[in-house]
């Protein structure tokens, strides 16, 4: 009975993986194909595959500046928000003061707000200090929405770390700050790590923002894709293209940090 129904679980498994793999392959493909392979009524598993689709848009129509765009808006939109919201998450875990749940409860209705409702007022707000159509505008707003979630998640991190390790740190003549970045931070980066790479996905994913408030210059990729679609139909196989280029990055980024990330989306879960 346990035999059957462990290979019943690793079926199931293997059905789920299949299902959410299976788009992703379907990219991967499209990505090969010429249009009429494309636009065929039937699915074409089997096809003469080509790269056209890659130098059409990444050379002839000058995408690759929008992926140094993305790159550059990603990274320093996650140092940003680590470097911010680390320190405060740890005073939200170590200290009781007036107001620390409203304040913190604050922070996450930052995040409770649909996108489009701040909108306008972002825009205009960039508008009026001349920051629009600038990298500088889409870091910061992106930095702005991924602070509750890096006070949120850090703040859970922080608390599993017992106190009098912070105690013993001050005693061996470190000051707070001391502590806090020489002791705490690296036994809290699993954590950092994980909240990190869902930083670093949430910026680079990020589309309504970034095509509010660049139109020509710093334009990240994800605004860039709309370009594709033309008066005489959407070029599927440039789409594919930039698909698979957006989704390298992350990839590489999460495969860097895989053993810190599967610690820390498991940190506090099992205690000894």
């Amino acid at each position: 009975m346990n035999k059957s129904w462990k290979i019943f679980a690793i079926g199931v498994l293997l059905c789920f993986v299949a299902m959410a793999l299976l788009p992703y392959l379907w990219i991967v493909l499209t990505s090969f194909k010429g249009r009429l392979d494309i636009l065929s009524p039937d699915p074409t598993w089997f096809f003469k595959p080509t790269l056209a689709n890659y130098p059409a848009v990444f050379i002839d129509k000058d995408y690759m500046p929008l992926v140094f765009n993305s790159l550059i808006i990603a990274t320093s939109t996650t140092i940003l928000s680590i470097a911010i919201g680390a320190p405060a998450a740890y005073v939200f875990a170590r200290h009781d003061f007036t107001g620390k749940e409203d304040l913190f409860f604050f922070f996450l209705t930052t995040r409770m707000a649909p996108p489009i409702s701040i909108a306008v007022p972002l825009f205009m707000f960039f508008s009026n200090i001349g920051l629009t159509d600038t990298i500088f505008a889409v870091v910061i707003a992106h930095t702005t929405f991924n602070l509750s979630l890096v006070v949120w998640m850090m703040r859970g991190f922080f608390a599993e770390i017992p106190r009098e390790i912070d105690e013993a740190a001050m005693m061996d003549g470190r000051s707070k700050l001391g502590a806090f970045i020489r002791v705490i931070v690296p036994m809290a980066a699993p954590g950092l790590a994980a909240t990190a790479v869902l930083c670093f996905i949430m910026s680079w994913n990020e589309f309504l923002y970034a095509f509010i408030l660049v139109a020509f210059e710093g334009r990240p990729l994800t605004v860039g894709i709309p370009g594709l679609i033309t008066p005489h139909g959407t070029l599927w196989g440039q789409v594919a293209a930039v698909a698979i280029v957006a989704t390298l990055p992350i990839i590489l980024f999460t495969f860097l940090v895989q053993k810190h990330l599967v610690r820390g989306l498991t940190f506090g879960a099992v205690k000894g």
